[in-house]
């Protein structure tokens, strides 16, 4: 399964000038965990860094934020974790755990931001594929058993101790 099947495509974004009430009214109107931030040149608008609401909660509470000028721009992320949308999950998974992150960035062939792939996205998609994988085991232990079933003695026919022929005994059972 590759990346791009798993992103998230609408990608909320903000200005790096935005305040962070802004942004927390944006996270909570679109129920998203994390925007991207942007900045504008004269060519247009680009990925500046990354801003979760982890970030808004536990960067505001540290700072002790009383100053609704905070700008979203000073507690972005501005290193920028990229994986390709032709990547497959295992990719993801490692540059999420050697990057320390727990989005990725997601670019298009065209080199241009095309979604976000989250950690609750590849657990979802990890999940999917493990109850697929049970319910083809149990499927198969189910199969077994009735192959089992229909080959094995009826219960009501006794069970015969051989005293000659191919079974050996290991041992000598005295008072029989």
């Amino acid at each position: 399964m590759q990346v791009g099947d798993l992103c998230k495509r609408q990608v909320i974004s903000i200005e790096e000038q935005a305040t962070l009430v802004e942004a927390a009214r944006l996270m909570r109107q679109h129920h998203v965990g994390a925007l991207v931030v942007t900045s504008r040149d004269a060519q247009g608008r680009h990925v500046c860094g990354v801003v979760t609401d982890r970030d808004l909660v536990l960067d505001a509470l540290a700072r002790e934020v009383q100053d609704e000028d905070l700008r979203v721009g000073a507690i972005a992320h501005t290193t920028l974790v990229l994986v390709s949308e032709h990547a497959d999950i295992g990719e993801a998974v490692q540059a999420m755990e050697h990057s320390g992150v727990r989005r990725l960035l997601v670019k298009g062939s065209n080199d241009q931001l095309i979604g976000i792939l989250s950690l609750d996205d590849l657990i979802e998609a990890y999940s999917a594929e493990l109850e697929t994988l049970v319910r083809i085991i149990r499927s198969g232990m189910a199969r077994e058993a009735r192959a089992n079933q229909l080959a094995a003695a009826p219960a009501d026919q006794p069970l015969l101790i051989p005293s000659i022929g191919r079974a050996t005994w290991a041992s000598v059972v005295v008072g029989v």
